[in-house]
């Protein structure tokens, strides 16, 4: 009962709040980052439309992403192998905060500032009835210590290295982005865009010694009739590789997005996103390369102002080196079209 008072309650605001404006662009995917516990304090690149503010326009957006990883490689499953890989296993809470200003037609600069935290988390028991509920595979999670936090393993060059005395809350490192779009078709032509980022080496403990990353990416849209929105993007990221805290990152990655965007409503958009990125990490043994989720979304704008982003995550094709289960929301606030905020791309 009470899911179906949400989602008519959703249904209502879609269709009774103000119709947009004309010349809005339609809302596009929600920057979602990874939040894998070893990728929660590196950058990478989200999903993003081409859409940049308009010239002396804000928009400013907060949001909160609770990711699970669970994920390892040992010879029997449970608390006591004798041979363990590597253990990942705990959740990630990324709390941020993103402003952006116009500076020019097609040109606009953004800044976000996280604050992370990981441990052990609450969302096993659910997790575990999403897996009971559509059959899907649980990875032998009912064999260890529920809501535990433990990243621990071994390293290709036979040491070790454990983050478990490493769990706590601290600020992320600070990005600033540029977004120039480069064709602009409106609501009926295709649009592409440059974006870039900068990773400044700002986070505490225990999220610090990721240094200084970088990351440029090509994106675009392109309109699929009436109602529908084709978004695809690629790009690379370079960051210092470390070692951080025992683990050694690759020290460039290449990231790549496809999302499909549906008008369901006059204020709804639905988004079915997949996003694929190359190794992560150089030297945990038997750690798998590919990292390759998918990001099932909505976005309600709740206001003429205002707008509810809402979605999950799920991994695409193997747990052992994404995000296995993780919830999102945001919200973005765009006062006014004159000396105030824009549209939020």
């Amino acid at each position: 009962m009470k899911r179906l008072v949400f989602l008519l309650g959703l249904a209502i605001a879609a269709f009774s709040v103000p119709p947009i404006l004309a010349e809005d662009p339609p809302p596009g995917p929600p920057e979602i980052r990874d939040g894998h516990l070893l990728a929660q304090p590196r950058l990478t690149l989200p999903a993003v439309g081409p859409w940049t503010t308009p010239p002396g326009g804000w928009c400013v957006n907060v949001s909160a992403l609770e990711a699970n990883s669970f994920s390892w490689v040992q010879d029997v499953p449970g608390e006591t192998p004798s041979d363990r890989r590597f253990l990942i296993d705990g959740e990630a809470l990324v709390l941020d905060a993103t402003v952006r200003r116009g500076l020019g037609k097609d040109l606009d600069v953004g800044l976000r500032v996280p604050l992370l935290w990981r441990g052990g988390g609450f969302l096993d028991p659910f997790i575990d009835w999403w897996h009971r509920t559509f059959s899907l595979p649980n990875g032998n999670r009912p064999d260890f210590l529920r809501n535990a936090f433990r990243v621990e393993g071994r390293t290709t060059s036979g040491g070790s290295f454990s983050w478990n005395d490493e769990a706590g809350t601290g600020l992320g490192n600070v990005e600033a982005d540029a977004r120039w779009r480069i064709a602009d078709g409106g609501r009926n032509g295709t649009s592409v865009a440059l974006v870039g980022r900068v990773s400044l080496p700002t986070a505490t403990r225990p999220f610090d010694g990721n240094g200084f990353g970088g990351g440029g990416q090509l994106v675009l849209r392109s309109p699929l009739g009436r109602s529908f929105g084709l978004y695809g993007g690629a790009g690379f990221t370079v960051q210092e590789p470390g070692p951080v805290r025992g683990v050694l990152y690759t020290p460039a990655r290449v990231h790549g997005f496809l999302a499909l965007e549906w008008r369901a409503a006059r204020r709804l958009s639905l988004v079915a996103e997949t996003d694929a990125a190359s190794r992560l990490v150089d030297d945990i043994d038997s750690y798998p390369g590919l990292h390759w989720i998918i990001n099932v979304t909505g976005r309600l704008d709740v206001g003429a102002r205002t707008r509810l982003d809402f979605g999950f995550t799920e991994n695409f094709k193997s747990q052992l080196s994404t995000t296995d289960f993780a919830l999102y929301l945001g919200l973005g606030l765009r006062p006014g079209r004159r000396g105030g905020l824009q549209s939020a791309p």
